[in-house]
């Protein structure tokens, strides 16, 4: 119990002394239609990484925001607030901490998917997505200049990807942390 008062004493300074960042550096999107406007969202985190505050490696503060704001706590249920059944993990995947959530939704909006009626194309706005680039998609573009994917009125499994970070050479890998973590907690 000293121990982990001591740990949980030590992890809350550092958390209060040190700002980071979390961020990733790629996001992979797929989602299944499985009614007319519902269906299950799979969202892939990959290469979790930290920025450093100032040159000092804030990764520890970093994780632990990880797993107690994201992991165990409802910072991904207040971002997709109108989803329900969702799961999360990390995992370890070529060398980098991945992680994924997995969720059911009731409308399109919830995973930015718009369509006009039923005659018209799936749309998904390239733009309505904050510090993220869409680089791959399985839909089309009519135009450069407009800023939206389309999908065919039948088409019922959607796949793109963004590029959060595109420099991740100077963040710390939450690599090592997890695996740790990971260790501790398979003996419980």
């Amino acid at each position: 119990m000293k121990k982990f008062f001591l740990n949980t004493t030590f992890l809350l300074l550092v958390i209060v002394f040190f700002n980071g960042c979390l961020t990733v550096e790629r996001k992979e999107y797929n989602v299944t239609l499985t009614g007319a406007n519902s269906g299950k969202a799979v969202i892939k985190y990959i290469n979790i990484v930290s920025t450093k505050d100032e040159e000092r490696d804030v990764s520890m503060k970093d994780f632990a925001e990880l797993i107690t704001d994201y992991v165990e706590g409802k910072k991904l249920e207040d971002e997709f607030p109108n989803v329900k059944n969702m799961k999360k993990r990390l995992f370890e995947e070529n060398g980098v901490l991945c992680g994924e959530v997995t969720f059911d939704f009731d409308s399109l909006s919830s995973v930015k998917i718009f369509k006009y009626d039923k005659d018209s194309p799936y749309m998904l706005v390239k733009d309505g997505f904050s510090n993220e680039t869409i680089d791959e998609f399985n839909g089309e573009t009519l135009d450069e200049k407009l800023p939206v994917i389309f999908w065919n009125k039948n088409t019922k499994n959607f796949k793109w990807s963004t590029t959060v970070s595109s420099d991740v050479s100077n963040a710390v890998s939450l690599l090592s942390h997890y695996q740790n973590w990971e260790k501790t907690n398979k003996k419980k």
